[in-house]
């Protein structure tokens, strides 16, 4: 069975679904700029059933107590609410033939072509909806529950069935700018009949992710347009996307769909990139090494990625390293259907960390191509799996010049654009990425005059998760083997937990920081958590936070 194109699969993914089920439930934005597919935008069908990943240690009442949660949030929650992924977490479909083009298995299983490279120029992106458009958010990967229960819940409570309750699936094109992208929400927010002049309520927002950013950006130009904000693993930073950029990603079976190359183009990869340079220190003295992310010079200096310079020879050729772990790991240590897993525990081992794998590997007979697919997908889940597709990770995906090959023979290292042009996209793309992040601080003006909505956020904890590289000297990061010694911390497998907090001046309201179990691409399937978060938001928007100060005059 294909598990996302397949039209007798029972719980397909929910776009490939005619209007017929929940027909007024749930609204699903696609750009007006393009022609609307011919299969009409479609509802979620019936929610995956699947094990919860428990929480070590945790008592039988917990499940309980999240429906207990989730229901009660149900039953405050009116109005507009809006749901969106993050980095990958948008299906787009080819504007020609409506086909996925991101993420189907059979892209994965390099059985169909897709090119998902951008265009190196500023017009490029604006004419993107001419050939690729974003129809909603990425549900789920087969069994892999990464939103379908939250739609299914939110549309099926009682408020969005008598029609007080609104429920948007809202897609974007996460590869473009993310400028773009927050006008691009802002201008879809403003349309919704909370924001109208009649309401004016504001809308609640859920955002994984990258999603979480382009939110923030909105919120700080528009506060008015929210009546609260839940971030779900929303990363100030992620030097795991170093990785993508240098080697290339893979999806599923395939390297050739997310290509260092392809990964270049896209503008969103350096929204993850830290304001502070942090990422790189001596692996023999733990001396750390500052850059700058955002300077050219350092980029070419460092090689941080092929298309401006390939990586030099690796400076420990006879290195194991933790990158072929990550890389080979990412078939063979999968959790089963059925199979209980805690979070955590699947993390691979590297000598000097503290994290060691307790997880008992499962052997089974060798599965058809289209399961194999869906357990790769399933290897992002809670388990702290290591597959790429929607989960970039630091370690290396190929390293043929440690294997004494060259770089450009490599599928997913080689490059086709000219050294010159890089460079001045390159240069331009990170000062408008460096002036994007600087606009998601925090502004005390906003905060003075109760302009911010409420905001509350889910976080990860139980996985480890990378927080940078250990090097041989500073000379050791232009080398290709520079990802192959990394060091973790506590998070969601892909964001590091305090990285998930708020900036410096945010606050999250009272009760609205939740930590979770689940890994980060399923995170807001934890509906404990994303149901005590909704509540603590619902209670600060009662208590007037965002509402404004009361002039004199008005008192």
């Amino acid at each position: 069975m294909n598990f996302l194109t397949s039209t007798n699969a029972p719980w397909r993914n929910y776009t490939d679904m005619t209007s017929e089920v929940l027909p007024t439930a749930i609204s699903k934005r696609i750009p007006d700029t393009v022609m609307k597919p011919a299969i009409a935008p479609g509802l979620i069908g019936a929610a995956i059933s699947r094990p919860e990943a428990p929480i070590e240690g945790a008592t039988s009442m917990l499940e309980g107590s999240a429906s207990t949660a989730f229901d009660r949030a149900l039953e405050q929650l009116t109005g507009d609410i809006v749901i969106m992924g993050g980095y990958r977490g948008s299906i787009l479909r080819s504007t020609k033939t409506n086909r996925q083009v991101w993420v189907p298995v059979k892209v994965g299983l390099n059985i169909r072509k897709v090119d998902l490279e951008v265009g190196l120029n500023p017009e490029d992106e604006e004419r993107m909806p001419e050939t690729i458009y974003p129809s909603g958010m990425l549900q789920n990967i087969g069994p892999v529950d990464i939103s379908k229960r939250l739609f299914k819940r939110l549309s099926e409570s009682r408020n969005a069935i008598n029609g007080k309750l609104r429920v948007h699936d809202y897609g974007y094109d996460w590869r473009l700018s993310p400028h773009l992208l927050s006008r691009q929400l802002t201008a879809f927010l403003e349309k919704l009949p909370s924001n109208s002049a009649k309401d004016g309520s504001g809308v609640l927002v859920i955002a994984h992710s990258l999603g979480g950013l382009i939110t923030r950006h909105v919120v700080n130009n528009r506060p008015e347009l929210f009546s609260g904000v839940l971030y779900a693993g929303v990363p100030k930073s992620c030097v795991n996307i170093l990785g993508p950029i240098r080697n290339g990603d893979a999806v599923l079976l395939s390297s050739r769909v997310l290509t260092a190359q392809v990964n270049f183009t896209l503008r969103t990869s350096f929204v993850l990139l830290p304001e502070d340079g942090a990422c790189f220190f001596d692996i023999n003295t733990r001396e750390k090494y500052p850059v700058d992310f955002f300077s050219i010079d350092d980029w070419i200096k460092y090689r941080w990625s092929p298309c401006t310079d390939p990586p030099l020879p690796p400076r420990n050729p006879q290195s194991s390293g933790l990158g072929g772990l990550l890389k080979s790991s990412s078939l063979l240590n999968l959790p089963i259907p059925g199979k209980k897993s805690v979070s955590g525990t699947t993390s691979p081992q590297a000598s000097g960390d503290t994290y060691n794998d307790e997880n008992k590997r499962h052997s089974y007979s060798p599965p058809k191509l289209t399961t194999r697919a869906a357990d790769l997908a399933r290897g992002s889940n809670s388990g702290g799996g290591t597959d790429r597709t929607l989960a970039p990770q630091m370690g290396s995906n190929t390293n043929p010049v440690s294997k004494g090959q060259s770089t450009n023979q490599s599928v997913s290292t080689a490059v086709t654009i000219p050294r010159e042009k890089a460079i001045a996209y390159l240069r331009r793309t990170l000062a408008e990425t460096k002036k994007f992040k600087q606009e998601l601080h925090f502004k005390p003006e906003l905060s003075e005059s109760n302009r911010y909505p409420p905001l509350a956020l889910i976080y990860g904890k139980s996985i480890p998760t990378v927080y940078g590289a250990k090097v041989d000297g500073l000379e050791g990061i232009p080398c290709s083997d520079v990802y192959d010694n990394l060091a973790f911390a506590s998070g969601d497998g892909v964001c590091l937990a305090k990285e998930a907090m708020l900036p410096d001046g945010y606050k999250a309201v009272n009760g609205g920081r939740i930590s979770s179990d689940r890994g980060h691409v399923t995170l807001l399937g934890d509906l404990n958590a994303v149901g005590r978060a909704l509540e603590a938001l619902v209670k600060g928007r009662v208590k007037g936070i965002g509402k404004g100060v009361l002039t004199p005059s008005a008192a």
